[in-house]
């Protein structure tokens, strides 16, 4: 018989294994670690939780399931250990993460920004040049003036991506531990 314990990650309530929960509760510590030097640690971590419950309520099919050892292992595979080590994948598991490329979400660029972020934010969401869109637009706003009307509205409507998170979902990249670990260094070099 095995202890089931009630846990609350990223705004969700989840029944799990006593042992599934140390597991979580290990990686989410060592993740903890990793940022323990980082102004924004703790934007990191709610971004962090709130990826592993999105992944948990895919897998879970009703509030009563309890959530066990294989699909933390499984969970932890997918999304890497901070470190960039492998200490989870040597478990046997059952499960298979099925892998979907995440589509690219329009934001501001707060990284490459001159004026507003627009042309930075457009260059990571077509995966293009930021120097060739920034031409186009000074070549728009020139000869015709609905180029400057165009970037302002985007300035209005586009939100600036601030977060980790947001970060990579403007370059398309997949929400992960090593990914959030690059992406909130960003922030530290300015």
């Amino acid at each position: 018989m095995k202890k089931v314990i009630s846990v609350g990650l990223g705004g969700y309530s989840f029944q799990m294994e006593e042992d599934a929960y140390d597991m979580l509760q290990d990686y989410l510590t060592k993740f903890k670690a990793k940022l323990a030097s980082q102004d924004d640690a703790g934007e990191v971590m709610q971004d962090i939780e709130s990826r592993l419950a999105e992944i948990l309520l895919e897998d879970v099919k009703s509030p009563n399931q309890v959530v066990g050892v294989g699909l933390v292992q499984s969970i932890i595979k997918r999304m890497g250990m901070p470190d960039g080590s492998n200490e989870y994948t040597d478990y046997q598991t059952t499960y298979q993460a099925s892998y979907q490329q995440p589509q690219r979400k329009l934001f501001r660029d707060p990284d490459h920004c001159v004026l507003g972020g627009v042309a930075g934010g457009l260059a990571a969401y077509l995966d293009a040049e930021i120097v060739l869109l920034r031409v186009i637009w000074l070549v728009s706003m020139l000869f015709g003036g609905l180029g400057f009307w165009a970037y302002i509205i985007l300035w209005i409507c586009v939100p600036m991506a601030k977060t980790p998170t947001q970060k990579l979902q403007m370059h398309g990249l997949p929400i992960t531990a090593e990914n959030l670990l690059k992406y909130s260094n960003k922030n530290d070099k300015k």
